[in-house]
């Protein structure tokens, strides 16, 4: 959901016009008629909530009511008074339909500009109510007056006597009266609309303030998605540029010696290269790789495993199609993992075996990758080897923890855990799969001091 403010404006027009004239009078009309019906509604809907809320058969119909006719009045105080209206902030509504509709008509209720909106409307109609009213009375007064002086001549009233003169001049001076009245009523509706519906300077040094709020948080959206793309590169189309490197590399090898095996392995580079040309678009876009997007993990993974060039033994346990929990960014995350981690086995780990587990339980996916290569791998954030800093980055943003433990000699341990689901009652929190050479101590940080401060990293004693 996001909140949007408006700001409607027509050009400056005269504070008393033949159109604001106008609206006294129907202004007027509408205080006998829909006024009371609505201050009716309201009172007997209020009056009948205690029955069952059987009020709310009134309510419902009568707020909805009065969110069209704020847009009236709002709408009429630019047409007919020139004021440029300022519209609060509200949240909308990201939902579609019918839901999405009525989604936004709650919110309205939820801010003070509505019910400002609100006042405003019954308040213009009693009081332009009020000025008709009078000035009506000035217009009959006046028309009686000229009537007594055109048509019957003097008109005595107790012992006082009027002549016919002294009857024009109350006629005329009645008429100009009702003028006035009219004239009043318009200044009086345009001073409602400034006061209640138009905003004030406070008003609008808020929306100021937000929009810049809103304006930093969209500069950091800009620049989350430009990290985003940089991992996503990263961690998943450069382990396949890797992969490629590599192929050619072994085809350049074997095309003297084996030539059918440096054609096919040309062939399987050709294939590669196109399919990193589709991540590629993909990705820029946001989308998952291809084969993740389209076939799940399951398949994304053994895809991975089939275009290693060291052996991998891979096991991945999902729970069924109804009870998965797994939504495509945790399916991302697991996808990225286990591609860095296998691009980084083929580049650094000089090792003969990987053991890739997947499995899910109700609570959490764990990912874990074992291989027995020379070890001694360790998460840099120097600007120069950061794949792990990635991973472990990419990790933490689903709320879930990353391990490792890579002894010198002995292989590495990755493993990450991420939560898939609400966590039960009382559960532990997440942690790696215990071991025993696994401990957590804080996460490491550049010399500067830069960098998460509450992260933590399983690494060797």
């Amino acid at each position: 959901m996001d909140e949007t403010s408006e700001r409607t404006g027509a050009p400056a027009r005269s504070r008393i016009s033949p159109a604001a004239l106008a609206s006294v009078v129907v202004g007027g009309v509408l205080s006998l008629t829909w006024c009371v019906a609505s201050i009716v509604m309201l009172v007997t809907g209020l009056s009948a909530l205690p029955a069952l809320g059987s009020g709310l058969l009134l309510l419902v119909p009568w707020l909805l009511l009065m969110q069209v006719a704020v847009r009236i009045e709002r709408r009429r105080a630019v047409a007919v008074h020139g004021i440029g209206v300022n519209i609060p902030a509200r949240r909308r509504s990201l939902r579609r339909g019918a839901a999405g509709w009525l989604q936004d008509r709650w919110f309205e209720l939820g801010t003070g500009g509505f019910w400002r909106g609100v006042l405003h409307h019954h308040l213009a109609m009693i009081v332009a109510g009020a000025f008709l009213l009078i000035s009506l009375a000035m217009l009959w007064l006046g028309w009686s007056g000229w009537e007594l002086a055109l048509l019957h001549g003097p008109v005595r009233i107790a012992s006082l006597e009027l002549s016919r003169w002294a009857l024009a001049v109350l006629g005329t001076a009645a008429l100009a009266l009702c003028a006035v009245l009219l004239a009043l009523g318009a200044l009086a509706d345009r001073g409602l609309a400034r006061g209640l519906i138009s905003g004030s300077e406070e008003e609008l040094r808020e929306q100021v303030a937000d929009l810049a709020e809103r304006r930093q948080g969209a500069v950091d959206a800009a620049a989350q998605e430009r990290l985003r793309i940089e991992r996503d590169l990263h961690d998943g189309v450069q382990p396949r540029l890797v992969n490629l490197a590599m192929t050619l590399g072994l085809a350049r090898t074997a095309i003297r010696t084996d030539p059918d095996r440096a054609e096919r392995l040309v062939g399987e580079a050709h294939a590669e290269a196109k399919a990193v040309m589709t991540d590629l678009r993909q990705l820029a876009r946001g989308i998952h790789p291809a084969v993740l997007t389209d076939r799940g993990l399951d398949a994304a993974l053994s895809a991975l495993a089939a275009r290693s060039r060291i052996p991998v033994d891979l096991d991945v346990s999902l729970l069924g199609p109804a009870h998965a929990g797994l939504d495509r960014e945790r399916e991302g995350v697991a996808y990225f993992v286990v591609a860095e981690a296998l691009t980084n086995i083929a580049k650094h780990a000089e090792a003969e075996q990987v053991s890739v587990s997947v499995r899910q339980d109700p609570h959490a996916l764990r990912v874990r990758i074992e291989d027995d290569g020379r070890g001694g791998a360790r998460v840099r954030r120097d600007g120069l080897s950061t794949g792990l800093a990635g991973l472990t980055d990419r990790v933490r943003a689903t709320g879930g923890v990353l391990g490792i433990s890579s002894p010198a000699g002995g292989g590495t341990v990755l493993e990450a855990v991420l939560p898939t689901g609400a966590p039960a009652s009382g559960a532990a929190p997440l942690r790696p799969a215990p071991s025993a050479d696994l401990t957590a101590v804080p996460f490491p940080r550049p010399a500067d001091g830069t960098g998460p401060r509450d992260q933590t990293l399983e690494v060797p004693r």
